[in-house]
């Protein structure tokens, strides 16, 4: 095998294709997201072209990453992508960002820790990051699974040493997580989510993922609500069942857009009554209100609106906005090590057969100069690695820390001064 086809595929082989909530709207998003089997067609389709190559994918963001020698790579997974399910999409110049050497590597490091993600320190992603990796052990290739690692440990670090996932971010999630702090007899009641709409179901699975597993989704047509119900495990309710349920419920999280409050007075104390002192919980997440502003003051009920949430969240972004710093400093770090590792990795082949080359020139100089002399053949080799040693230790530190460039070029011109470009075996 030629000495260049051993090198490790240097970091200006990364590219990266990337839509996101960041470069366009959110219809061209839906369109080019992928799902899981389609990823592993496109990583698949590229491999066979030569291109290792892994997908990324979250609520907000497709992206694919690859490992390829050529320019026209980027063209390549574009055509490809497009293609996928008989689509034929177009990628225009502001709807997906093509990036490529240790961009690609800051980027996903920056995925990995939450801070490209629409809430800043989003928990999932760093599954979703390990998950992707998971989902491509043959099309991955050495350099994107180092990458990959890299930044599952970047991301991981950023979590543990930072506060930059600390605190819910969404009115639905910070719902949830102070009705769980503020009754935490609630993993064992029963939880109405009124509305199935985007802030009902992320209610709804927040819920779930918190054990709360007694959940009834109250919703105007039932059927839109039998999806997540079906997820979940939950029951489904028809809107008009509503006050029949708050009677049993220990909770009920509320969104809706309905023209005048669903909850008033006379439900709220219709369902105290029957509750032998038990309080009533409610989470009013709709606008307008769907729980009546004077349901508040009714003995035994409990009503936490937009506004005090929405406090709550403003409180939790600058927390984590504050954090940004501290974890862009341990990203930095990483990226270091990761752009060592890397070099080191890349130039090793090389210096291995330069001193092997080396070692047996400095042999066949000594057999020649001691022949007949009787000295035995382990010495000549012991003074053919010290020779080696002495004459290309320092050179090989400065090469593997870094301190001589070298790219392609530089290599090239590496190989032909010391006549390794001809070598056929290494």
């Amino acid at each position: 095998m030629p000495l260049r086809a051993m090198t490790v595929a240097s970091l200006n082989q990364l590219g990266l294709l990337s839509v996101s909530h960041r470069s366009t709207s959110l219809d061209i998003l839906e369109n080019l997201s992928l799902t899981r089997e389609m990823a592993t067609e496109l990583c698949e389709t590229l491999r066979m072209q030569g291109v290792e190559a892994v997908v990324l994918s979250t609520c907000n963001r497709t992206e694919v990453y690859w490992c390829g020698a050529r320019d026209a790579d980027v063209d390549l997974v574009r055509a490809a992508w497009a293609r996928l399910g008989g689509r034929a999409l177009h990628f225009h110049s502001d709807s997906a960002v093509h990036l490529r050497g240790e961009k690609v590597v800051r980027h996903l490091f920056r995925v990995a820790a939450g801070l490209e993600s629409q809430l800043i320190g989003e928990a999932e992603v760093l599954g979703q990051v390990r998950e992707a990796l998971g989902q491509a052990p043959d099309t991955s290739g050495p350099l994107l699974s180092s990458l990959f690692r890299a930044a599952l440990r970047a991301g991981g670090r950023a979590r543990a040493e930072t506060e930059i996932g600390v605190g819910a971010l969404s009115i639905a999630s910070a719902a949830i997580r102070l009705l769980v702090f503020d009754h935490p007899h609630m993993v064992h009641g029963l939880v109405l989510v009124v509305g199935a709409g985007a802030v009902g179901r992320a209610a709804a699975r927040h819920l779930a993922a918190e054990g709360i597993n007694r959940l009834v989704l109250v919703n105007r047509t039932p059927e839109h609500a039998s999806l997540v119900a079906g997820e979940l495990g939950a029951k489904v309710a028809p809107l008009e069942e509503l006050s029949t349920w708050l009677r049993e419920a220990d909770a009920a999280i509320v969104a809706t857009h309905a023209p005048s409050p669903l909850i008033k007075v006379d439900h709220a104390r219709a369902a105290v009554q029957s509750r032998s002192g038990r309080p009533l919980v409610l989470f009013d997440l709709s606008l307008p209100r769907a729980v009546d502003s004077t349901v508040g003051k009714v003995d035994g009920v409990v009503v936490h609106d937009l506004s005090t949430l929405s406090e709550l969240v403003g409180e939790n972004h600058a927390r984590r906005e504050q954090e940004i710093p501290r974890v862009e400093a341990i990203l930095e770090r990483e990226l270091g090590i990761f752009m060592a590792r890397m070099r080191r990795h890349a130039v090793r082949p090389l210096i291995a057969e330069l001193r092997r080359r080396t070692e047996r020139l400095c042999r066949a100089e000594l057999e020649t100069a001691l022949a007949g002399r009787g000295i035995d053949p382990s010495e000549v080799d012991r003074l053919a690695r010290r020779l080696t040693d002495r004459l290309l230790s320092r050179s090989s530190q400065s090469i593997e820390r870094g301190e001589v460039p070298l790219d392609a070029q530089h290599a090239g011109y590496l190989m032909r001064l010391f006549g390794l470009a001809e070598v056929d075996d290494a």
